[in-house]
């Protein structure tokens, strides 16, 4: 019989909930940080920065200058490729990689819930959506700002319509890639239906529209619903290929729909217990 005292080990202290989402946040959002993904982004800035910059500057010397002049980046077809580009980079492995090597289980066990882990890796993803689709806007108003080119009513007015129109395409492709990297465990099938779906639907609602007329299939695709909030957004006078408003909420809703999506599709994961 042993007479000496016992040894009490205190037990070690949970992780505080936020912190572990910021975790997880913290490594995707590191882990998404490659050479491509740089390189895709660097594009879209130097491409919404020179259009917007020539834009609006020929505007200012030939008499027209409105806020409408800030909007030309959305009426090219240069724009949403490169934010499907980034958007397949940073969100195509962001679930399937967790599943592919099995990972995802123990970030679903206990005590990591599955909400934690939806928030985090929509962060991480849509972090990196909307610093391009966002952010470059507004270099390019800090540019004509710094030029003098525009008042600063129609700078400030022009900041929120790149915030607003920005925040809707992310969100956008955001739930897009959640709910493809949620349905593989391919980092690279996930990416190419990425790209492929979105660009089918580009594609085939146009042919479509220019075979009936009718305007009603334009809304199922995502560039001609951009198109038509961001010129609601910087004032250009109407018709607009669709409904601002509808459009609007087609690709909020559709960007939340998706990625409830993806969660039910995590939801199915077998999970180790604590």
């Amino acid at each position: 019989m042993s007479i000496s005292a016992p040894r009490y080990v205190a037990p070690t202290a949970r992780v505080d909930r936020s912190q572990r989402i910021l975790a997880i946040v913290h490594r995707e959002f590191v882990h998404c940080t490659s050479i491509a993904t740089v390189l895709v982004l660097g594009l879209t800035f130097a491409t919404v920065i020179l259009q917007v910059t020539l834009n609006v500057e020929f505007a200012s010397l030939s008499g027209t200058l409105s806020l409408s002049a800030f909007e030309s980046p959305y009426e090219s077809v240069v724009w949403p490729f490169l934010i499907l580009i980034v958007a397949t980079a940073v969100g195509a492995g962001s679930i399937a990689e967790d599943v592919g090597n099995r990972s995802i289980a123990l970030y679903l066990s206990r005590p990591i819930h599955l909400v934690d882990y939806l928030v985090a890796k929509a962060s991480a993803a849509g972090g990196w959506i909307l610093v391009a689709t966002i952010v470059p806007g507004l270099a390019a108003v800090a540019v004509i700002a710094a030029l003098g080119a525009a008042p600063t009513s129609m700078v400030v007015s022009a900041a929120g319509g790149f915030v607003a129109t920005g925040f809707l395409v992310g969100v956008f492709f955001t739930g897009v890639a959640l709910a493809f990297s949620s349905l593989t465990n391919r980092t690279l099938y996930a990416g190419v239906a990425n790209l492929g779906v979105v660009l089918f639907l580009v594609i085939s609602a146009e042919v479509v529209f220019g075979i009936t007329g009718n305007a009603m299939v334009l809304y199922a695709d995502p560039v001609t619903n951009v198109r038509s909030v961001a010129e609601a957004a910087f004032g250009l006078a109407g018709p607009y290929p669709t409904d601002p408003v509808a459009s609007a909420l087609v690709l909020l809703v559709a960007g939340g729909l998706l990625a409830t999506f993806a969660g039910w599709r995590v939801s199915r994961v077998e999970v180790v217990s604590e």
